[in-house]
């Protein structure tokens, strides 16, 4: 991690409103709106403590916390809602249709519970929840939902909005967010892993062609400010080519790969290992091994690297 001009790593306020808190590794964002303020993405449980102290020591009364946009329903963008959004009586929460839909899917839910449980394992800075916290948890199927689609904006005054972009490929329910005013993009996950900033990695868990194409739809936009879903805030020309650098990463990954396949004999789960052994430093605080595994050997699958398993009968 580091601090310039271009790539900020720091904790707490940023300008135009913007505060990041939580860790860096898992962020959740508050951002000043002019009818109070805003959270953006989930984050995990085992932080939901260090951010309930974190939004007290700003918030004057938590009840001014207006609205929350969710990304997308993966554990860590949505672990925190349950125990925090109970203490928020005024917050709206935003999120996709499908992201809605699997709030409310008992087997998703059941996964997010086990990788939740993972962290408490692996992350440095986790915390139980406290007696209180635990006596108000919702579950994941009860947080109500505003639904917003690809275009729909959420108005916070004339000059001032959030609009919803679908960018699905990571994951077919994600939303990043844009605000017009600030050229100020929270990304999430649709870029992939971010290596440095001239150096992205893929994270294809749903579809290969529609990632591509959320990557050629940001590249659209006009952003001098770019909001990631783990490990900063790029600026500038950082952050104005970063969807086309994530585009070109794909490309250079799928090449990387496949030399990879065919030096390890075209051992599928040898080159598995291998690309995962490789890619998973930057997220070991919150991806266990087995999981980082896993989604590499899915990627792999659905980009054509290495073949389809094969069904049993």
């Amino acid at each position: 991690m580091q601090n310039t001009r271009q790539w900020q790593t720091h904790m707490g306020e940023h300008d135009n409103g913007l505060h990041l808190l939580g860790t860096i590794d898992v962020p959740i964002f508050l951002l000043k709106v002019s009818d109070g303020w805003a959270l953006i993405e989930g984050s995990v449980e085992p932080l939901a403590l260090l951010i309930l102290r974190q939004l007290k020591s700003i918030v004057s009364d938590l009840g001014l916390i207006k609205h929350w946009f969710i990304t997308h329903s993966h554990y860590d963008h949505i672990g925190a809602v349950p125990l925090l959004l109970p203490w928020l009586p005024h917050a709206k929460v935003y999120a996709s249709a499908l992201t809605k839909k699997a709030l409310r899917n008992p087997k998703a839910n059941e996964v997010t519970y086990k990788l939740t449980q993972s962290l408490y394992r692996i992350m440095p800075e986790a915390e139980r929840p406290d007696v209180e916290l635990e006596q108000h948890r919702m579950a994941l199927a009860d947080i109500p939902v505003t639904v917003l689609e690809d275009g729909d904006e959420v108005h916070f005054d004339a000059d001032h909005s959030m609009v919803a972009l679908a960018t699905p490929g990571h994951a077919k329910c994600l939303l990043s967010f844009y605000e017009p005013r600030y050229r100020r993009l929270y990304v999430s996950d649709t870029l992939g892993e971010m290596v440095s900033p001239s150096q992205w990695e893929p994270l294809i868990f749903q579809d290969y062609p529609a990632y591509i194409d959320s990557l050629v739809k940001l590249q659209g936009l006009a952003i001098a400010q770019l909001v990631l879903g783990h490990h900063g805030v790029l600026y500038g020309a950082l952050a104005q080519q970063a969807p086309k650098l994530a585009e070109q990463g794909v490309y250079r990954f799928i090449e990387q790969a496949k030399e990879a396949y065919l030096a390890h004999d075209q051992d599928t789960q040898k080159t598995a290992q291998h690309i995962s052994e490789l890619t998973r430093d930057s997220t070991g605080t919150f991806v266990s091994k087995k999981l980082h595994y896993n989604g590499t050997l899915l990627m792999l699958t659905l980009l054509g690297v290495v073949p389809q398993p094969e069904l049993v009968e």
